[in-house]
């Protein structure tokens, strides 16, 4: 199996090398050929596609604000993904007391309980500061382990200039973040179905608790999903937030066709212009880009009309062939550029690496006047051929059922109308014996019989006549 594969990546390289070339690192600030983002009032701000990282438009993606509540994407992932929904949350005294009684609450009382998921809604829909502060206290133990948990998970998404020293956002000079952070906390968390589904709520009620005898009606403060007083077509989730200190802060994800968008805009001098902003944001994002399949471009292509890859080999046919791209790569261009613009590369991996149950051997990346625009896996799936022996011949024949005819009987009833035939052919030809042998004879002799009476009688009756 290995040399197959060590044969197939090979074929495939020398395929694919007339397609590829190196690619180059850049950025799309200096390039004209890029198509220019509006002026928006935000000091920073970003528009990412989420399929692939790409970077549509940026405004000082990389300086450093407060996020306030947006904070609370992050925390809202690590709860997911290290709890379970029906999980039951108890409230202490921590939890309802040392945060702001003025913030974003939903009255929760000490020693109250609730579940993770209705936690969930609670800090994604309502932004409550004190069901952060408890779920975070459920799943680390306390605050500093959980914001240990936050921050070591943001490094491992990128996430390189930020820090952040409780799960809520509320004010502290600590504890900051950058657009460009935000939007790949945002596009991890956009990932988990859990997340996606609770941030694209409009509302939900927790029903009466151990505390509470009235059911608690939430409503999601993002205008976009409410769609109140504002509404995008597209929008799939977001979070707002807001203090003093960091202003209006908001993140929004939308989409159309296969094209993702998350725009982030921190520091916002009202609510009206971080929605305003949002929107023009948004509308310059799709209006000005597209988004491609690559296992649809000319990669595949070239696969299925190479003389390797042809529909009269069972190995390497093009409707069931051992390496295909992964559908879930696309490619994101200006409008005023095609893939024929772009530059790929095609790198192999020395051993496969194992992905949801998939083999990756290798990648294929695009980049367009430098910029890295796209990529996909190249997947390797081992295809079994027909094989011309019936499975059912090797069933061994049971020793406690023996019979005359083994053979007959491994294969499962094949010979069986043909016995039939056979046996049916003998009774019929016993009946033709029986016949011919014995019916037939006995018959011509009652005939004969007959005829010689019959004779008799015309003999005698002649006779009579003759006499009178």
């Amino acid at each position: 199996m290995k040399k197959l594969i060590l044969s197939i990546l090979c074929t495939t390289s020398l395929i694919l090398s007339s397609l590829t070339t190196p690619a180059m690192a850049g950025s799309y600030e200096n390039n004209n050929s890029w198509p220019q983002g509006p002026s928006v009032n935000a000091e920073a701000a970003i528009v990412m596609d989420a399929s692939t990282g790409l970077i549509l438009y940026e405004k000082n993606m990389n300086e450093v604000y407060y996020p306030a509540s947006i904070t609370k994407i992050l925390s809202s992932l690590l709860i997911i993904e290290n709890s379970s929904p029906g999980e039951v949350v108890t409230f202490s005294r921590d939890a309802v007391f040392n945060v702001d009684l003025d913030s974003s609450r939903i009255g929760i009382d000490v020693d109250e309980q609730l579940t993770i998921q209705q936690c969930l809604y609670g800090i994604l829909l309502e932004s409550a500061n004190e069901v952060t502060y408890a779920a975070a206290e459920h799943v680390a133990g306390s605050i500093p382990a959980f914001t240990d948990m936050m921050n070591e998970r943001a490094k491992s998404l990128g996430a390189l200039n930020s820090n952040f020293v409780n799960p809520h956002g509320l004010p502290d000079e600590n504890h900051y973040t950058t657009a460009y952070d935000m939007a790949l906390i945002t596009r991890e968390a956009m990932k988990n179905e859990i997340f996606r589904k609770i941030t694209g709520t409009r509302t939900y009620q927790i029903p009466p608790t151990n505390k509470q005898e009235e059911t608690r009606y939430l409503r999601n403060h993002h205008k976009f999903i409410l769609k109140n007083d504002y509404n995008y077509e597209g929008t799939t989730g977001g979070k707002t937030g807001f203090t003093r200190a960091a202003r209006y802060t908001l993140v929004t994800t939308a989409k159309r066709g296969d094209l993702e968008l998350i725009c982030v805009v921190l520091k916002v001098d009202s609510s009206k212009n971080q929605y305003e902003d949002t929107i023009k944001l948004l509308d310059f994002g799709f209006n000005n880009f597209s988004i491609y399949p690559i296992d649809e471009l000319e990669f595949p292509n070239a696969l299925s009309e190479s003389p390797f890859f042809t529909r009269y080999n069972s190995i390497l046919n093009y409707s069931e062939k051992s390496i295909r791209i992964d559908e879930k790569g696309f490619l994101v261009l200006p409008n005023t550029a095609s893939s024929k613009d772009t530059k790929k590369e095609v790198s192999f991996y020395p051993e496969a690496k194992i992905k949801d149950g998939q083999n990756i051997i290798g990648e294929i990346s695009y980049t367009y006047d430098g910029m890295y625009v796209g990529g996909a896996d190249i997947l390797y799936k081992n295809v079994e051929t027909p094989s011309l022996i019936h499975r059912q011949l090797d069933k061994p024949a049971s020793p406690q059922q023996p019979t005359i005819y083994p053979e007959l009987e491994a294969s499962d009833g094949y010979f069986r109308p043909i016995i039939i035939g056979l046996i049916v052919g003998v009774f019929v030809l016993i009946i033709g014996l029986y016949y011919v042998l014995v019916e037939r004879p006995r018959l011509k002799r009652k005939r004969a019989y007959y005829k010689k009476r019959a004779n008799r009688k015309q003999y005698y009756s002649d006779d009579s006549y003759l006499d009178l």
